[in-house]
């Protein structure tokens, strides 16, 4: 049996960033994956729906190109050229096995299992270690239904073979969102049925109503307070049973696809055969990332913390440190931006208007609707929603969220304003570029925070002119 400093399972953004971490402090590692190396991000995550997005926009742009004085012939979908490209670019994206090995890392895969606390196994392989990083992925969630059988998932739905004329979302989260927007750009009659009283229930309620608007008006159907209560198969699709409001409902859609959300599951490891405990989403884990046995450690997805790229490859390099150096390095998650490449996109960053009290701080609120700016007329682009929350005391940025295009952009100039603790009328005397995008969110900063009488609920509320 090959003996490790560390074993690290799964091969994404935290499993590579906790193998290559690892060989640096010296140590000798094994990196075992059961499927293709790197992860959900690369092969059915970030970057081939990032592709369909940007596919799916590029499509509809061209059929508003008249709009602009340009005009061609009919517009046609070649969805076999979609898929292409989009197994091209994750072709392209995906770690070789050679590159690892060459770097240090010895590669193993297969299907792995713990057999014993200290030893797994890859497809009957034995691999013993000192220590262990779990970062293997999530999966996503099917609802236990009657005919769940017949139910999708983003998995399939990114790489799906035949264009599906509808198509139908079971949730209303940043999945079911991205990937609405995408296909109704490429022309697919899109319905959304949401569980709750709004679409994206972690984001406040005025941006996830803002971005449900706009998506409206390209035409995705949203149905709110609904509960799917059965699927069965017809001639021309899959036929949906619901209640709605508290009210029975029935659709016919070509595809349904389940997006309820992901989650990491351990049985395929031997997880409770050594021990190991499991949270709400991932493995119970410590701010170190210590699970409930302690030389065991997990990152990303499988540590069920805040499911995004960036923040499972900064807790591989974290898990990897602890694990071979000893608990020293808590993973800072306090300032992350996080975008969901809806249609417009939706960036977050820091503090909801509601969670300012619980860390002592009194919030004042700062909105801006830049439709009609110039920017937005000249480009024809949705000129964005903007929302900043202020500390009321210091005037200083400590929350963002907005709908716009750009978000992924825009959304680092605020996570920078949070780090550097910079007061709002530094940003708002910066002079801008005109037109453009960050024009706008510069508005949002004045003419202060907390500058108009505040109303009911006690936030400050400036309005912008466009």
């Amino acid at each position: 049996m090959e003996h490790f400093d560390l074993v690290v399972i799964g091969a994404g953004a935290a499993g590579l960033a906790a193998a290559r971490t690892a060989v640096g402090l010296g140590a000798r590692v094994a990196l075992a994956e059961r499927g293709p190396l790197g992860g959900l991000s690369v092969n059915r995550g970030c970057i081939p729906k990032k592709a369909l997005v940007t596919a799916g926009r590029v499509h509809r742009l061209v059929r508003q190109a008249g709009g602009f004085g340009t005009f061609s012939g009919a517009v046609r979908l070649d969805w076999d050229a979609v898929q292409h490209r989009q197994n091209e670019i994750v072709d392209s994206h995906r770690p070789f096995a050679v590159d690892l090995e060459k770097g240090g890392v010895r590669v193993v895969l297969g299907e792995v299992r713990f057999t014993d606390p200290q030893i797994v196994e890859v497809n009957g392989r034995p691999l013993g270690a000192e220590r262990f990083v779990i970062a293997a992925g999530s999966q996503p969630v099917v609802p236990d239904l009657p005919g769940q059988e017949l139910l999708i998932t983003s998995d399939q739905l990114l790489f799906l073979p035949d264009f599906p004329a509808s198509l139908t979302f079971i949730g209303a989260g940043p999945v079911a969102l991205e990937l609405a927007g995408a296909f109704s750009d490429f022309g697919t009659r899109v319905t959304v049925l949401a569980r709750d009283a709004e679409i994206l229930p972690g984001v406040d309620a005025d941006v996830a109503r803002n971005l449900r608007k706009r998506m409206e008006e390209r035409g995705v159907a949203f149905r709110l307070r609904t509960a799917v209560t059965s699927l069965a198969r017809v001639a021309d699709g899959v036929h949906i049973t619901f209640d709605s409001a508290g009210m029975a409902n029935q659709m016919t859609s070509r595809q349904v696809c389940a997006a309820v959300g992901r989650r990491f599951h351990p049985r395929t490891l031997g997880a409770a055969r050594i021990g190991l405990e499991m949270g709400r989403l991932g493995l119970r884990t410590n701010p170190y990332l210590v699970t409930s046995v302690p030389h065991i450690y997990a990152a990303g997805d499988a540590a069920g913390n805040r499911q995004l790229t960036p923040v499972a490859a900064h807790e591989g390099h974290i898990a990897a440190t602890n694990a071979l150096r000893g608990d020293i390095e808590r993973a800072d998650e306090a300032v992350i931006p996080q975008v969901l490449f809806t249609t417009p996109a939706v960036g977050l960053v820091g503090m909801a208007y509601g969670e300012a009290p619980a860390h002592g701080i009194q919030p004042a609120v700062a909105r801006h609707d830049a439709r009609g700016s110039s920017h937005s007329a000249a480009t024809g682009e949705d000129g964005g929603y903007f929302k900043l929350v202020f500390d009321q005391d210091s005037q200083r940025l400590v929350g963002a969220q907005m709908v716009a295009p750009a978000a992924e952009e825009l959304i680092q100039l605020c996570a920078l304003a949070i780090r550097a603790r910079v007061p709002a009328s530094m940003v708002e005397t910066q002079i801008s570029v005109h037109p453009s995008r960050t024009e706008s969110l510069i508005r949002a900063f004045g003419p202060g925070p907390g500058a108009v009488a505040p109303p009911a609920e006690g936030a400050g509320v400036v309005k912008s002119r466009p």
